[in-house]
Parts: C-alpha cells; sequence; structure tokens
C-alpha cells in the first residue's frame, strides 16, 4: 500500500453491523486506491440478509480489497451469559486490514465488501471458533494484487499477537 493511502486511512472500529460505510482499499490503475463502500453484498435471493462474512478457505478470491480497522469484536457464551470483547492487533500502526472481496455497484446494489474470517488464531481461540481475517502489512499489497495464495497471506497469527479485553 502506498504511503498516501496509508497516511490517510481512517481508524475504523468494527462494533456496527452489516450496512455500514467503510473504507476499504482496492488496486486499480496499478495502485492502491480507497474507496467507501458498504458493508454487505447483495444477498443471493430477494428479502434475503447481504452477505457480510464469508469463510476464506477454498474460495476463488475475485476482486479482492483491505478493510481498514483498528479493532473488531467477538462475542461469547449463550443467553445471559453472553459477553462482548475488543479485539486489537497488537501493532504500532494506527490501525490494520481485514481481507475481503468487494464488487462494484449494480443496478440493485450499491458498491459494496464482504469481510473473510478464517479458523481462530490462538488468542481468539478461548471466545469463538473462527474470526475476521487480518493481513500482514508485508502482505497487503500480495493480496491486493493477488501474487500469492490464499491459505499464505492468511496464515495464522502466532499467540499474544491479539489484545483482547471484555466490553461491558
Amino acid at each position: 500500500m502506498t504511503a498516501a493511502v496509508r497516511q490517510r486511512a481512517p481508524s475504523e472500529r468494527w462494533r456496527d453491523g452489516p450496512g455500514k460505510l467503510a473504507t476499504i482499499v482496492v488496486w486499480e490503475d496499478e495502485a492502491a486506491r480507497q474507496r467507501r463502500c458498504k458493508w454487505g453484498l447483495a444477498p443471493r435471493e430477494p428479502y434475503g440478509d447481504p452477505i457480510s462474512l464469508l469463510r476464506s478457505e477454498g474460495r476463488a478470491i475475485v476482486n479482492p480489497c483491505l478493510i481498514i480497522a483498528s479493532e473488531f469484536e467477538v462475542e461469547a457464551g449463550l443467553g445471559s451469559r453472553r459477553k462482548r470483547y475488543s479485539v486489537r492487533l497488537v501493532t504500532d500502526e494506527p490501525f490494520f486490514c481485514f481481507a475481503g472481496m468487494w464488487r462494484p455497484a449494480a443496478d440493485d446494489w450499491p458498491e459494496a465488501f464482504a469481510a473473510l474470517t478464517t479458523e481462530a488464531g490462538p488468542d481468539v481461540a478461548p471466545y469463538k471458533d473462527r474470526q475476521l481475517a487480518v493481513v500482514r502489512p508485508e502482505d497487503w499489497e500480495d493480496w491486493l494484487r493477488q501474487r500469492r495464495g490464499v491459505a499464505e497471506i492468511l496464515r495464522p497469527f502466532p499467540n499474544g499477537s491479539f489484545d483482547i479485553s471484555r466490553l461491558g
């Protein structure tokens, strides 16, 4: 990602649900470019819910994007024992990026994206079995340009890579 795009990247908190506008980065005209898009691809069925999350395993990646964030949430437990946790990547950078796929606007749906998920790494696994796929900064351009395989880029982070704190 270019220094200019990196400098303009806003810090997004992933506490809102699908339908929110968020900043993504796409590869266009041989450069990384930011876009504001709707979180949630068009539903597959009429009156269905938008597609906000996609499993990364075995998926052909078309129109890859990076989703800029500063944290995300996970929920664990059932019913009255359900608890929410904030998850932040331990980094000196003001943000990190999730892997995603975007689609241009169509007649019946705006330009939009979905985030990819992976098996939870050691920090998140005690709370959930899956997590949003975080892309290492050194892999950002390779992800956008699809220079390497999905599994190679979306490899698990080691224990201690994420700071997790209980909310509320």
